[in-house]
Formats: structure tokens, C-alpha cells, sequence
């Protein structure tokens, strides 16, 4: 595995409540929220708690350390889910000792890799998607030294290049995780389309945070890597103005992961940026 992350506060908010954390084989997700500096306090909070339980500690899992078929998938399971856990106790205990901190939390999408093996704990509407790259040939794109960086020229490349070669099996683009969210609810029950969650006036309404967890607590996704993998995990400031379409074609036609991640967030300012953007994106190539 090879990763790399990125932030940005986008054009519409003065402060960025989200944060990401990388160190393998661990990656994080948070988008906090809570107005003023809450979401930024809920966020690190969660990317420490999660990161420093699944790294040290007599009871904690090693996962920083662990070979691939040393433990168990429930055992892996139950860590990460202690640590999503105590994320949620830290958040409640600092609201608790910071009333003017009352209604903060933060989503988070947590990845493990071990060895041809994935798993992703969620909680909330930041998301996790699978790239797979079938196709062998490199897109022109990628070996220019300069190009445009929007999303649409990229596509629009990627496009005309693809409709000179013979027929190939598709690159794909595929969610991994499920919104905790009133919209994901109203896709899942037929009132409205995927389509319509960007422009559903209650988009924003997560029915689940860390801080606020009750009930089930996280989901969990395991994903046995096949081959030729990206796997990007991120805020909304991402999904929500770019569709996957659009960041299967700019992971696709970029030169590297960090120049993914760039391009990315360009492509999600460009449509507005309303919110904070965050992506962290790691590549699985099987030996």
C-alpha cells in the first residue's frame, strides 16, 4: 500500500473542521461538526483517540505492527469498534467539561490494511470508495508534463483516448460504505434517488456521529483486494460536488496519489467548495 491525504478549507467557511491521519497501515477520515471551533475539537479528538488506541496501549489491538493473519477478523473488528468507542466517550467527556462545546461531534471512516485485506469502520456521511483499474495502458493525460487540471478536461480526455483503443473491461468506481444520513434513509426506503441526496434540502442531517453514538455504534466493511485497487476515503466537501464518475477519471489520469488528492479538491472548488474537503487515497498493487 502507498497513501497520501489532503485538506482544504474549501472557499466558504473561514475555519477546516476536518482532519485525516495516515500511518501505516491505519488511515482516518473525520469531519467534525459543532460551529465555531467545535467540529475542529471533535475531529482531533477522534483521529487521536482512534489512532493512539489502535497503536499502543497493553489492552489495544497493535494494528500498526500486526501481520496479516496473526488475529482474527472478529478480533480486528471488535478493536477498531473500542476505538471508534472511546473516540465517542472523549467527545462526550470534553462536551461534559465544556458546556458552550454541547451538540460537537464528528464523522470518521477509519481503513486497516493487512495484507489482501481491508477493513473500514464508518460512522456518519463521510464516505469510502474502491477504484479498479482493469485497463493496462496509460491515459495520455498521465504522461503529459502539462495539463489542465479541471475535472471536466480530464474527463473530457480520458474520454477521447479511450475511444481510439479497442474495447476493454471498465475501470469502476464503487461506494464501500452507506451514508449515515436522513437522505441515505430516504434512498433506502424509495423516496428519493441516490441522484438527489446532493441537492435533498436535508442532505445534511447525519443520522449518526462520533459523539452521539447509540445503538449500533460504527458499520463495518471488509474488502479482500483483488489487484489494481485505489481506495479514496473522504469528507462530503468531496462527494457531494464531485460524483464518482468525475474522481474515477481524475485518480485514473493522475501521475500519483498526491496529485490525485490535489486535483481532487481543485475539482470540488471549482464546483462551489461550500464545505471543508478532505481525501486520502491509498493504491493496493499486488506482488
Amino acid at each position: 500500500m502507498i497513501s497520501a491525504g489532503l485538506s482544504d478549507t474549501g472557499l466558504a467557511r473561514k475555519n477546516n473542521e476536518d482532519a485525516f491521519y495516515i500511518h501505516h497501515p491505519l488511515l482516518i477520515v473525520a469531519d467534525g461538526m459543532g460551529g465555531a471551533a467545535a467540529g475542529e475539537i471533535a475531529s482531533s479528538l477522534a483521529i487521536d483517540a482512534v489512532s493512539s488506541s489502535l497503536s499502543q496501549g497493553e489492552e489495544t489491538l497493535h494494528v500498526t505492527s500486526l501481520p496479516a493473519a496473526s488475529t482474527s477478523d472478529k478480533e480486528i473488528t471488535a478493536a477498531v469498534r473500542k476505538a471508534i468507542l472511546k473516540a465517542d466517550t472523549d467527545i462526550k467527556e470534553r462536551t461534559r467539561q465544556n458546556p458552550e462545546l454541547r451538540g460537537m461531534g464528528t464523522t470518521i471512516v477509519v481503513g486497516v490494511h493487512l495484507g489482501d485485506r481491508l477493513l473500514i469502520g464508518h460512522v456518519g456521511d463521510s464516505r469510502a470508495y474502491m477504484l479498479t483499474q482493469n485497463s493496462t495502458s496509460e491515459s495520455p493525460v498521465r504522461k503529459s508534463t502539462q495539463f489542465d487540471s479541471t475535472a471536466e478536461t480530464a474527463v473530457l480526455r480520458a474520454i477521447s483516448a479511450d475511444s481510439k483503443k479497442p474495447a476493454a473491461k471498465e475501470d469502476t468506481i464503487r461506494r464501500i460504505t452507506e451514508d449515515h444520513s436522513v437522505v441515505m434513509d430516504l434512498v433506502k426506503t424509495g423516496v428519493i434517488t441516490e441522484d438527489e441526496i446532493r441537492t435533498h434540502p436535508l442532505r445534511n442531517r447525519i443520522t449518526r456521529c462520533v459523539g452521539n453514538i447509540a445503538g449500533q455504534g460504527p458499520d463495518f466493511v471488509w474488502h479482500t483486494i483483488e489487484g489494481n485497487e485505489t481506495l479514496i476515503m473522504c469528507s462530503d466537501g468531496l462527494w457531494e460536488m464531485v460524483y464518482e464518475e468525475l474522481i474515477l477519471a481524475i485518480v485514473k489520469s493522475s501521475s500519483s496519489l498526491e496529485e490525485a488528492c490535489k486535483r481532487l479538491i481543485h475539482a470540488a472548488n471549482e464546483k462551489g467548495g461550500v464545505d471543508n474537503i478532505t481525501v486520502v487515497a491509498a493504491r493496493f498493487t499486488k506482488k
